[in-house]
């Protein structure tokens, strides 16, 4: 029998691109892409890659106007995957939404700022990792910690999503970083998650 494990990152931003780009690469060239048959990670996300995004995602002038998704598969398939068929990125250009069908994922992470996914991911996830960043401070948090403590931080008004940057910070070049905090942190818990380790304590910064 095939063993498949399948991630799902809901958010191809600042978090979300950065913590792709670590995972395939920690994957790729590891002893890691010898724990499955195939390990495949879907990403999320319906937007185009925009002016704006060049200072802190992972893109480049090329791939304005496309899709972020495709961009970020682009970039996987000619630079960081091995040629060979343990690993798989595949993308979905759309939205996450109440009538999303995770139940076929053994991990989904929450890169998007906007409490309508958390929250639907939380309540239905397997396993769930929420990342979020805010200018330099970041969050990171499982469903192996107390949701407690995550539910009594503030939440951007409801239907709102807000960008891991300042207002202003791209236009000032005060580019913060705590998004890539928040990948690296989360690129380390899963690949602790992926070695059936212990994975590390939520943090907040």
């Amino acid at each position: 029998m095939i063993q498949r494990i399948r991630i799902l990152v809901i958010g191809s931003g600042g978090i979300g691109s950065l913590l792709t780009m670590h995972i395939l690469r920690a994957i790729s060239h590891s002893g890691l892409i010898n724990i499955a048959d195939c390990i495949e990670i879907s990403l999320m996300d319906s937007d185009v890659v925009e002016p704006g995004n060049l200072p802190h995602q992972q893109f480049a002038s090329d791939d304005l106007s496309h899709h972020k998704v495709t961009a970020l598969q682009n970039h996987a398939g000619n630079i960081l995957l091995t040629q060979n068929d343990s690993i798989e990125l595949l993308g979905i250009a759309q939205d996450y939404s109440a009538e999303t069908d995770i139940s076929e994922y053994d991990l989904v992470v929450v890169a998007v700022d906007s409490e309508q996914p958390r929250n639907l991911v939380h309540s239905n996830a397997k396993n769930w990792l929420d990342l979020r960043a805010s200018g330099d401070g970041f969050v990171m948090w499982s469903n192996h910690d107390d949701l407690r403590i995550l539910d009594s931080l503030p939440k951007p008004p409801v239907g709102v999503s807000t960008s891991c940057q300042l207002d202003e910070a791209v236009e000032s070049g005060n580019i913060q970083f705590g998004f890539a905090l928040a990948a690296a942190h989360g690129a380390q818990w899963i690949v602790q998650w992926l070695r059936g380790a212990d994975t590390p304590p939520g943090r907040i910064y």
